[in-house]
């Protein structure tokens, strides 16, 4: 939506992966208690949003514009040249030496001065050895 907002004559792509089969055909539903919203202003709401009772549901449009993947962030390859990459509460849950090893690919599949975006509980300690410039508490670019 954001993305669509700022650039609207741009084409975007948004990969979107988890290694969670359940949360990957919830996320495709694209479907969302009205709660869960709060957030989200009722202009995004009624140009993005169909209501259904209680429930809001994402556009064909924006939905067609993310693809979704099931993906072990320490197993599986990744794919290269991202403007951006969202991992936020994920590392927290691994090793400091798992956690810089997901830093590393994330480096290695970012585009030149992309960033990465991490969760508030989190922290690219080791940023200057594994590539990156600290832009702001979660925002990282690589070098």
């Amino acid at each position: 939506m954001i993305l669509d907002q700022l650039t609207p004559r741009q084409i975007h792509t948004i990969d979107a992966t988890d290694i969670d089969d359940k949360i990957l055909q919830d996320a495709r539903k694209g479907c969302y208690k009205a709660d869960l919203l709060k957030n989200v202003s009722p202009d995004r709401l009624a140009k993005y949003f169909t209501k259904d009772g209680d429930t809001f549901c994402l556009s064909q449009d924006i939905k067609n514009k993310v693809k979704f993947k099931k993906h072990d962030l320490i197993k599986d390859s990744y794919q290269t040249n991202y403007d951006l990459i969202i991992c936020r509460n994920v590392t927290i849950y691994f090793t400091k030496e798992i956690q810089n090893q997901l830093y590393e690919n994330f480096r290695k599949s970012l585009a030149p001065d992309g960033i990465l975006f991490i969760g508030a509980t989190e922290s690219v300690l080791d940023h200057k050895e594994l590539g990156f410039n600290k832009v702001s508490p979660w925002f990282y670019q690589k070098n």
